[in-house]
């Protein structure tokens, strides 16, 4: 968007990443008082049986696409010169599966995983965009980001969806219920964590427990809790983890159609966009190194989604079907699901991302965030204690929030 003249858009990005503080602080909400994730949640809602396999469904649609890998394969293929981008996209998906499975807990090896590309991507990105920008390019980049209301000349409908749904839109502010539980936050640190092949599997309740929120030294925890995920929400998920990078990345593709009056490919290989700009001002070895940064960044995007996806999908089966579900420990229905994931994908790699695919997951997606955080604030407000319940302003900036992507959703169908 920056390459294309549309910096003056990235305003809905902090528009939308300001209410998703809020969507995450909820979510987080139920997890830390009950120790349940909100899919098992969705279990208690009428009519039994539907609710979690709904939002399972859904989560699986607008996210299994292999978009992710199908990027950082290209970025591979291009810095090593090594076969193509398909077979790097083979090789990625399995890594998927072989990392997890040689994982004493799985989520753990995701965060390794996910800081060392943080590192890496953000600090690459961020030092390498300053090399080659100036700071006309700097102030009109900001002044951009900082034009609330503004929509540029040209921007279409179906442009200002993918920055309503960010730094984490579609399912995966959902997935943030599994990040809580495996820190540990709150009651989450008395349910168990899935293990890989290598471990012992650990013991995962169908049904958590909440404490007594009327004394007031658990009451005053809990708000230490409310706190510190509040200023983990605002400092890694919106500040340092999604807008810096976003911001650098959108000021490298500026200054490059500004500065150096490039045209900014697209495509499906749009992982490797700001590796060619490098490459046009700086050289080979600059297309190589961001090139390197870029295809990590994006691999960990499909290690994340891929774990959500396989837990969602899990919760359902545990909770819904024990008869079936309880023959074997949680973590077999995991790697069952990651397996049929990891499948599917590789059948799917070959046809690449087209853009048509792209804008049906998205366009569904944009569909399903309002009813589960519609969802999640039913469950907290029917069924927590009154003392730790939404706060008036939690319930109406979610609503509001619901309210911008139903709309959006209408106007774009």
């Amino acid at each position: 968007m920056g390459g294309r003249g549309f910096i003056g858009l990235f305003w809905l990005y902090l528009t939308s990443a300001f209410f998703q503080i809020f969507v995450n602080r909820e979510i987080a909400r139920w997890t830390m008082a009950t120790g349940e994730t909100i899919f098992q949640g969705f279990s208690r809602m009428r009519p039994g049986k539907f609710w979690i396999w709904f939002e399972a469904f859904w989560c699986f649609l607008s996210g299994f696409w292999p978009g992710w890998i199908t990027g950082a394969a290209a970025a591979a293929a291009a810095v090593t010169g090594m076969w193509d981008w398909v077979v790097w996209s083979w090789i990625g998906l399995i890594l998927v599966i072989v990392v997890f499975a040689l994982s004493k807990y799985v989520y753990k090896a995701l965060e390794y995983i996910m800081w060392i590309v943080w590192a890496v991507g953000v600090f690459g990105v961020v030092i390498l965009t300053l090399l080659m920008t100036d700071a006309t390019c700097f102030l009109d980049a900001v002044k951009g980001w900082l034009s609330f209301g503004y929509i540029p000349a040209g921007v279409t409908i179906a442009m200002i969806g993918p920055f309503l749904i960010q730094p984490a839109g579609l399912c995966w502010n959902a997935f943030h219920t599994y990040w809580v539980r495996e820190k540990g936050m709150g009651m989450g640190a008395y349910i168990g964590k899935v293990t890989g092949l290598v471990a012992k599997p650990e013991e995962i309740v169908s049904v958590g427990y909440t404490f007594d929120a009327e004394n007031p030294n658990e009451l005053k925890k809990w708000k230490r809790w409310m706190s510190i995920q509040t200023i983990t929400l605002v400092l890694f998920f919106v500040l340092i983890g999604g807008a810096l990078f976003t911001f650098f990345i959108s000021l490298a593709g500026y200054t490059a159609a500004v500065k150096y009056g490039l045209e900014v490919p697209s495509g499906w290989k749009i992982a490797i966009v700001i590796a060619e700009i490098f490459k046009k001002v700086y050289g080979p070895a600059f297309f190589s190194l961001f090139a390197f940064v870029i295809m990590f960044s994006l691999f960990d995007s499909q290690f994340a989604t891929y774990d959500g996806l396989a837990r969602v999908a899990s919760d359902a089966l545990w909770q819904e079907h024990p008869s079936i579900s309880r023959k074997r420990p949680y973590r077999f229905w995991f790697f069952v699901f990651l397996g049929i994931l990891t499948a599917a994908s590789l059948a799917a790699i070959p046809v690449g991302t087209p853009y048509i695919i792209w804008l049906i997951l998205n366009w569904l997606g944009m569909l399903n965030m309002p009813f589960y955080i519609l969802a999640v604030l039913y469950l907290n407000n029917k069924y927590l204690p009154k003392p730790i319940r939404s706060r008036w302003y939690d319930n109406l900036l979610n609503i509001i929030y619901c309210i911008i992507l139903t709309v959006y959703f209408i106007i774009w169908t």
